[in-house]
């Protein structure tokens, strides 16, 4: 039997890369493709066109990355599916959308993502604004099966934004010497970004915002962003503080671009907290800024999407899949018998929690049991802890390890 493995790291190559290297973008129009003799697109590396182009080739079923067996072919229709599905729903809900706040005499909806640094937040907005623009085929054929090199199907057209790299961008000096001189003026510029995105003309395609870390705890800004739909990215402050300090040693064999690296928010690079993740005494300070902004992001959100978590840490589209659900339930969009946000989000949550404690395996019947009893949020669940624990038959050792996690979320509560 070929290895599995095939199937997987095309699966993954393709739809990633497709959409990933277009990382940066300010405005995309008709992606397509780049050959040899096409003009570069704007703002799209040398390095990230070789990229695009050899992870489109890996469609071909001619070559090596083909599934083989029968099996492999079953599945790789399986994911193709559900692919097409996570785009036509996109579709599907951009239309519904345009139409609500065409009926209520608004122009389309603007997309902001708020959080903390390291939460994917590009990624998961840049794989949602696909989504959202994607167009079908005439004549039927799924986006895994097209011929992506001859541009026969066209592309997709969004704009995105990103005001730290628009910042760092406009500035004379560097970002973080321009906070560390006058932070007055660094947070007016910030300001002006997000105004300047606010009054682009409005486009028939989606639009969407990635804003500064701590660029929400200003009233100004949030007047601003409250006028679209905001996403709050939400991650463990401890993953986010690892996944900022990281950096590839030298010699590895590997180059990361720094473009491709999550850095640490501009408050956080002031202090000199960059690239020394077992700094204990700057990890707790880091953690309880980056807490308490996330309460902030939480309670001033239209949408809460975990980004922590499994499946959508390994592929940002099924992060846009799970927002889409989410979306489609806030504004009444959710058709009978679909999952809706709260619990999306409770299952991302539990997922994390149990998962804390080395009790992944007890995910489903905990659903369960907070179905059954109407639980919303792991803080209901820490309350009961005693009846939740009785209920999917943890063993004392087992038991004890959730309550000192429980513990923890009483706490902070």
């Amino acid at each position: 039997m070929a290895p599995r493995w095939r199937l997987a790291g095309a699966s993954l190559l393709v739809a990633t890369s497709y959409f990933a290297s277009q990382r940066g973008y300010v405005f995309t129009r008709g992606l397509r493709l780049p050959s040899a003799a096409a003009p570069r697109h704007p703002g799209l590396s040398q390095e990230a066109q070789i990229r695009n182009v050899v992870a489109m080739r890996a469609i071909d079923y001619s070559s090596g990355m083909a599934p083989q067996t029968e099996e492999e072919k079953s599945e790789s229709r399986k994911y193709a599916k559900r692919f097409e599905d996570l785009l036509t729903g996109g579709k599907d809900l951009w239309a519904k959308l345009v139409r609500k706040w065409e009926a209520e005499g608004k122009a389309s909806p603007r997309f902001y993502f708020v959080g903390q640094n390291g939460n994917m937040g590009e990624e998961v907005l840049e794989s949602l604004l696909s989504a959202l623009s994607y167009v079908q085929a005439a004549d039927g054929t799924w986006f895994w099966d097209r011929d992506h090199e001859h541009g026969k199907y066209g592309g997709f057209e969004w704009t995105l934004w990103n005001s730290d790299r628009k910042l760092s961008s406009s500035s004379k000096i560097a970002p973080t010497d321009l906070y560390m001189e006058n932070e007055e003026e660094y947070r007016e510029k910030e300001t002006e970004i997000i105004k300047q995105f606010a009054a682009l003309p409005d486009a028939s395609h989606p639009m969407g915002m990635v804003i500064g870390e701590s660029a929400i705890l200003r009233k100004e800004n949030q007047d601003i962003i409250k006028t679209g739909i905001v996403v709050f990215c939400d991650t463990d402050a401890e993953y986010v503080w690892a996944k900022t300090q990281y950096r590839p040693k030298s010699g590895g064999g590997l180059y990361t671009t720094p473009d491709m690296m999550d850095r640490p928010p501009v408050w956080a690079l002031a202090n000199g907290w960059d690239g020394d993740p077992d700094d204990t005494e700057a990890k707790m300070e880091y953690m309880k800024i980056v807490t308490q902004t996330a309460k902030s992001c939480e309670e001033f959100a239209d949408v809460r999407l975990r980004t922590d978590v499994s499946g959508v840490v390994e592929n940002s589209h099924w992060g846009a899949e799970r927002l889409i659900k989410s979306l489609n339930d806030l504004y009444g969009f959710t058709g009978v018998g679909e999952v809706g946000a709260d619990e999306e989000n409770l299952r991302a949550d539990l997922e994390k929690f149990l998962e804390s404690a080395r009790l992944s395996k007890y995910l489903e019947p905990a659903m369960k049991w907070a179905e059954e009893q109407g639980a919303a949020s792991i803080e209901d669940i820490a309350e009961n802890l005693e009846d939740f624990s009785e209920a999917i038959g943890l063993k004392p050792l087992e038991k004890k390890r959730l309550e000192k996690i429980a513990a923890t979320v009483v706490v902070a509560s």
